[in-house]
């Protein structure tokens, strides 16, 4: 008896099409049932020994079903590609329906929502396309992307903020998984609150933070900390000025304008509702943001047995949301306790820095800054791993009266000597002017 999947073999062959046609529209063994996996083992198989496809009536002899064939009609190979793919999709909804009653009935809550989320997860990724491309289309299309930024000079991805940076590196990019990695207490919350404004300021870009270290209200006291140049502290303790006030308010309105006119949106996703990393990816995926951020994912949750692990599965699935979605992750990491700085020891091995195609490392410039509670300081912020192999390193001015962030001079990378400052002639904090009270 003929079916939807003996259609699309039927036609595969009549067209004499690759059998990798099938792997370029994601069809596997898996979306075949009954008898058609049989079919499909057989024409694999023989195409393999032969170099072409048997006849329809031979695969049906072999299978042992003589009428798997008859009565199908002549339609285009993309309407049995649609069919079978449905039809999966149909089976997988009815399978997942009846797990859910068996978690639901034997009172297992946690087990159903994470099912749920699984089946989500993979219903979503069913409707994707990963087709082999040839290589002078791919090539095309960087021509294109050159042509499009050598008649408008910005740079090709979301700016981080540093202007080095920025232009050594060409910014935050599609499918960039960006490691920021630091010691305890070096500021790396900050760093990446400062990269996200960046992205939605300055480039108009939707931003999704999630922190698993913070509540909401600490990520946007922050956040207005930055963008109205105000002390953190004087906003939690309510010791702003009039004009502070003022000013603060004014920035919120301006934001909220924005969302209402342009649509662009800055969201704080709580990391207590968001601490699985399927979570993470189901929101991702429905929101489409510019840019994701994710502050302390060596605390995402992931079905995993040891810490190590973890890690490296968590850094594995945001690395394929990133490339699926297109769109750059940055997440904080930390250093491990032994030696600081190098990426062996970031979150348990050399997992993290392998997964990521952009490293940068967050460090105090000098020893005795990580016990003081001076205000103003300065850190050192270095692009260790860069996606086409650029590094460089800058000095950050680290100002929390002011809860700024900037760059302060480049220190290492191909940069034009005219533009770099002699080590010798840096600055300390006690130079910086005192800050005018807000």
């Amino acid at each position: 008896m003929s079916s939807v999947g003996f259609g699309l073999l039927y036609s595969l062959i009549n067209s004499q099409d690759s059998f990798s046609t099938l792997n370029n529209h994601e069809i596997t063994e898996h979306h075949f049932k009954d008898k058609e996996v049989d079919a499909y083992g057989f024409i694999r198989l023989f195409v393999m020994d032969y170099g072409e496809y048997p006849n329809v009536t031979t695969v049906a002899r072999h299978i042992g079903n003589l009428e798997a064939f008859d009565g199908l009609e002549n339609e285009p190979f993309e309407y049995w590609v649609s069919e079978v793919k449905n039809r999966k999709r149909y089976n997988d909804l009815k399978h997942t329906m009846a797990t859910m009653r068996e978690y639901l009935e034997s009172n297992k809550l946690e087990d159903a929502i994470a099912f749920m989320g699984t089946s989500y997860l993979d219903l979503r990724h069913s409707y994707g396309n990963k087709r082999m491309t040839e290589l002078r289309e791919v090539q095309m299309e960087v021509l294109n992307k050159h042509d499009q930024l050598q008649s408008n000079p910005d740079i090709p991805g979301i700016p981080v903020g540093f202007p080095y940076l920025d232009e050594v590196s060409g910014g935050a990019q599609g499918g960039d998984y960006i490691a920021i990695v630091g010691q305890t207490g070096v500021g790396k919350t900050y760093l990446a609150l400062r990269m996200a404004l960046s992205g939605h300021i300055m480039a108009g870009k939707n931003v999704l933070v999630v922190s698993t270290e913070m509540p909401m209200l600490q990520s946007g006291r922050r956040i207005l900390a930055m963008e109205g140049n105000f002390s953190t502290t004087d906003l939690k303790m309510g010791r702003l000025s009039h004009f502070g006030r003022e000013k603060a308010l004014e920035l919120v309105e301006r934001g909220a304008s924005a969302i209402q006119n342009d649509g662009k949106y800055f969201y704080l996703l709580p990391g207590g509702m968001f601490s699985n990393v399927e979570d993470i990816i189901i929101i991702t995926k429905e929101m489409r943001p510019d840019l994701l951020v994710v502050d302390g994912a060596y605390l995402l949750r992931a079905q995993s047995k040891s810490w190590w692990e973890k890690n490296m599965d968590v850094a594995s699935m945001l690395k394929d949301l990133c490339m699926q979605q297109n769109i750059p992750i940055i997440a904080t990491y930390q250093y491990n306790k032994g030696d600081k700085g190098k990426l062996e020891d970031i979150g348990g091995g050399f997992a993290i820095p392998q997964i990521a195609s952009v490293v940068y490392s967050f460090e105090y410039e000098r020893k005795e800054d990580m016990q003081s509670g001076a205000d103003i300081q300065y850190r050192i912020l270095k692009l260790t791993k860069g996606r086409d192999g650029e590094s460089g390193a800058v000095r950050v001015l680290y100002d929390m009266r002011r809860t700024s962030l900037t760059q302060d001079r480049v220190l290492s990378g191909r940069v034009d000597p005219d533009d770099r400052v002699a080590m010798a002639e840096q600055s300390s904090p006690e130079d910086i002017l005192p800050v005018e009270e807000i």
